[in-house]
């Protein structure tokens, strides 16, 4: 990872009136790692709710049930693992169909598609199965498998933005609302399961580790101008959705 490889964000400022929200936006929606999807229990899931939907009676739950419904369907679409089928299954498939579940639809110019054209040989729609996901955001790229959330990197840029804007106690204001949401510290020896400034620095100097492990060099100047980077970037997400 290279400074230049992140994206051209303006600095950032956070004001002192900003710090609740502004932590409070950090730690709400954590990022993690989402689970493996399968096609058989996704589509069997998706049936359900829209089953249940039917037996509902009308109003905001149904609603809801029916929307839920669709987007597992879709999910299962994008990012669950499958063969593509063959082509002369699709052609059998179409041509068994057409006068019935596709009879509204032109299905000549699409099968004759099927039959003249190559198989593909990927499904170019689909996207890549992101590697971290909240309510705010969705990661992508590489990275590294193993992580199961993003709560270090956010530690570390909600640390430094408040150090930053001088902002007194840091350590213990993140701690307090970690705490608040409930958010797991690591087993530890001492058993404790709260968070206290202690801990959220050493979050923080691991974190930094792994980034100037990333970045290859102990030049204070690049890390810094690192650092900046990851600090301004959370800032630009939070003013982008409050201000």
């Amino acid at each position: 990872m290279h400074s230049d490889q992140l994206p051209r964000i303006p600095p950032q400022e956070l004001k002192p009136a900003e710090v609740d929200a502004f932590l409070d936006y950090l730690f709400s929606a954590v990022a993690r790692r989402p689970a493996p999807l399968s096609l058989r229990e996704g589509a069997a899931v998706a049936r359900y709710l829209t089953a249940l939907a039917w037996e509902t009676e009308p109003g905001y739950t149904r609603q809801l049930l029916e929307r839920l419904g669709h987007l597992v369907w879709g999910m299962i679409l994008q990012y669950a693992p499958f063969t593509l089928s063959r082509k002369q299954d699709v052609v059998t498939f179409l041509e068994k169909h057409a006068a019935t579940y596709l009879t509204g639809f032109d299905i000549g110019p699409a099968l004759a598609q099927v039959r003249q054209a190559e198989p593909p040989t990927r499904w170019p729609s689909a996207a890549p199965t992101p590697r971290l996901m909240s309510r705010h955001i969705s990661v992508h790229g590489s990275g590294n498998p193993q992580l199961a959330d993003d709560l270090s990197e956010r530690i570390y840029a909600s640390y430094h933005a408040l150090r930053r804007a001088r902002v007194h106690g840091a350590r213990g204001k993140i701690a307090k609302v970690l705490n608040r949401l409930e958010l797991k510290v690591r087993v530890r020896t001492d058993r404790t399961n709260q968070w206290d400034p202690g801990e959220v620095y050493e979050r923080v100097k691991q974190h930094e580790a792994r980034l100037r492990q990333r970045l290859g060099c102990d030049e204070e100047a690049a890390i810094k101008q690192l650092r900046d980077a990851v600090v301004d970037r959370w800032l630009y997400f939070f003013h982008s959705k409050f201000c």
